[in-house]
């Protein structure tokens, strides 16, 4: 339940880091970036794929209907491994004779089918890149105006307003709401931060799946 508001959170505010080999040399990090993750918003090809160049796929796989259907079908966020694997396994096998010897037409298929699997993971992690610095910008705009209630609640204190008075009930009311937020947003940083991770882990098994077969 958790990991599914988790995605659906993630997509409301527009926004998985795997390990080094899944990326490229890390960018300079901005200052504020809120994750124990290297801020690294590319994915290494070389790291990930073993099999035949991909050049010529990744500008001719969107004209194939056949791999569009299985790439939606394994993009699907709630997807679990197993039945992604599975997926691509009858994929492979429907280019074959008898599910024993392949047909010439399942390497190309097959590239095609990583090809898009790349793009669109490459494409999601900038996505959830961006996502995230502008989950930060709007996090410090919680902050600051958490800052401005507060100064506000200190004047009035000087000034000894009445608890009740509309001044000081507004900052009040200010103040409750806004750090309420912005805890509530905290807490969800660190699911954020993994949802890079989540992306490359996918993209990692279904590389690995069906380099298998190229082999």
């Amino acid at each position: 339940m958790i990991f599914f508001r988790l995605r659906l959170f993630c997509l409301i505010f527009c926004l998985a880091v795997a390990s080094n080999s899944f990326s490229n040399p890390p960018e300079k990090s901005p200052k504020k970036w809120p994750c124990d993750q290297v801020y690294n918003p590319k994915l290494n090809l070389q790291s990930i794929w073993q099999g035949p160049s991909i050049e010529n796929a990744l500008k001719d796989w969107w004209k194939d209907d056949e791999v569009i259907g299985i790439v939606n079908k394994l993009s699907d966020p709630i997807l679990k491994e197993d039945d992604g694997i599975k997926i691509i396994e009858d994929f492979a096998k429907k280019y074959t004779y008898l599910g024993l010897i392949k047909k010439a037409s399942q390497s190309e298929k097959l590239t095609f089918l990583f090809a898009a699997l790349y793009q669109k993971a490459a494409d999601n992690r900038r996505r959830q890149y961006v996502g995230i610095l502008k989950f930060v910008d709007r996090q410090e705009s919680f902050r600051e105006a958490i800052g401005k209630a507060s100064k506000r609640i200190r004047k009035y204190r000087k000034e000894k307003l009445d608890l009740k008075h509309p001044n000081v009930l507004e900052a009040t009311s200010q103040l409750e709401w806004n750090t309420r937020v912005f805890d509530q947003r905290t807490r969800l940083t660190e699911y954020i931060c993994e949802e890079p991770v989540f992306t490359s882990q996918r993209l990692g098994y279904q590389s690995r799946k069906i380099a298998s077969y190229l082999k």
